[in-house]
Formats: structure tokens, sequence, C-alpha cells
């Protein structure tokens, strides 16, 4: 699951804004030894965005106006279905980049079998 985001005006990669790549994809890749406890049902995760282009390895970190997100996201810590879990970080973070840039067209898609 990954979110993909359109930017018709392109994406900066390498510091370098390249026009022709207007589709990138991001994953949320949560940090389990990264946490803090809210409340007895419910912690906070350390959370990284890697992006990919064309389909190659999760491997950038995306940048939001120069700042690299690594966000806290709210996380179920008796969480039974795991996908699940991962639909809900995928969806915080979709509305925190669509806060951040709302020229951008975002949407959660599952990207292979």
């Amino acid at each position: 699951m990954s979110l993909k985001i359109t930017n018709l005006e392109g994406f900066k990669i390498g510091s370098v804004l390249n026009p022709s790549i207007t589709e990138i994809y991001v994953r949320v890749l949560p940090n389990l030894q990264k946490q803090n406890a809210i409340s007895e049902t419910e912690i906070e995760v350390n959370s990284e965005a890697k992006s990919t282009i064309l389909g190659g390895l999760f491997d950038n970190s995306i940048q939001i106006n120069g700042i690299n997100p690594i966000y806290w996201l709210k996380y179920d810590s008796d969480v039974v279905d795991m996908n699940a879990q991962y639909l809900e970080l995928e969806e915080d973070l979709k509305e925190i980049l669509e806060a951040n840039q709302p020229d951008w067209t975002i949407i959660i898609e599952n990207l292979g079998v």
C-alpha cells in the first residue's frame, strides 16, 4: 500500500526540479523501535515517508517545503490486522501531505499482488 502522488509541475529529485516526473509513490515506514505511549491502547510511532519513482526502490525520503517528514503517527498498541494499521498510517500521512501541498493529487493505492 502506498500513496500515489501526482504533481503536474514535477518533483524535486536531488534538489533539482524534474518537470517530466509528475508521479511518485510514497510509503510510510513505521519504526516500532521508536515509540511513545499515549494511553493504555495507543502509542505514537516514529514514521518516515520514503518515495520511489517509476516503481523503483523505496529509498528516497520525500521532502515537503524542504522538510524531511518524520512523523509521530498514532498507532494502536493492540493491533491484530497490520493491513488495517498500515491503511490508517497511510491515511494520516495523506492528510498531512494534503494540508502542506494542496496542489498535489494523492490517492492510496495497492501495489503488487
